[in-house]
């Protein structure tokens, strides 16, 4: 399988059908091996916090699958001659993950969200989409992962469904440092942490429109929908990224002028 190494980090070079495969494939070997897998979607914050944040990086690291998420990554493989085949952002992967669950009659579990969002989500896949395998969720109280109580809860209602794929809606890097903290405690075939996917899916927050998408502004769309919460994020954390794509560049060509 063709790894791209950008910013540090392997990404898995695959189209949205080939990550489908793949997601199968981890899922069917997990169930019958007792191992987990866990896949990760990379955005430019993401890429930001990795080289802020060492136990971040860390969890990346270990990650079985790594797709990229967000136009600004996928534009910046192709100016550094090193092409990913195509943006695999969360949002556009959930809504494939529940195709393929209702295919395999795989059991999902959804881990987090504003109470009340994952019901609704669900409400509509079995209304609209006639959806019939099994799916349950669970939304913890904010701060649930510094309260050992509240974190057992979590943990064990996990463990109780025993589902076949963990959808963790936690918010970045939340989401991804409770899944491989407690990875060994539920044992799930594949977990993905999918930021505001599910609220996407519910209908609580609008997604970019299409062109947006693919032109790179969804970041910007997310900012005119939330300015006070994302402005920190965009404007400030972010501008980081500006830093290691020069330095990416520069790599690029001192290696191009080594050759």
């Amino acid at each position: 399988m063709e790894l791209v190494n950008l910013f540090g980090v392997n990404f898995n070079n695959l189209n949205m059908s080939e990550s489908i495969k793949l997601i199968d494939e981890h899922v069917q070997f997990n169930k019958k091996n007792n191992t987990s897998s866990v896949l990760v979607t990379p955005n430019v914050d993401h890429i930001v916090n990795i080289h802020k944040n060492p136990e971040f990086k860390d969890a990346y690291q270990k990650s079985s699958i790594i797709l990229v998420d967000g136009a600004p990554l996928y534009f910046s493989s192709k100016l550094l001659k090193k092409p990913l085949k195509e943006k695999v952002s969360g949002a556009d992967l959930v809504p494939e993950v529940l195709k393929l669950a209702e295919k395999r009659n795989y059991k999902v579990f959804i881990f987090g969200s504003r109470e009340g969002v994952p019901k609704l989500a669900i409400d509509k896949m079995k209304s609209e989409k006639n959806y019939s395998f099994t799916i349950d969720y669970y939304s913890p109280p904010f701060g649930f992962e510094s309260n050992p109580k509240e974190l057992s809860e979590g943990i064990e209602r996990i463990k109780r469904f025993r589902p076949d794929i963990l959808l963790v809606s936690l918010g970045s890097p939340k989401g991804e440092l409770f899944i491989f903290d407690n990875l060994n405690k539920f044992k799930v075939p594949i977990s993905m942490q999918i930021g505001a996917s599910i609220d996407f899916i519910a209908g609580t927050v609008k997604r970019a429109p299409l062109w947006m998408q693919k032109s790179g502004l969804e970041w910007f769309y997310r900012f005119i929908q939330e300015p006070r919460r994302m402005f920190k994020r965009y404007f400030i954390n972010d501008s980081f990224f500006l830093i290691l794509l020069i330095r990416e560049y520069l790599k690029k060509d001192s290696k191009n002028d080594r050759l």
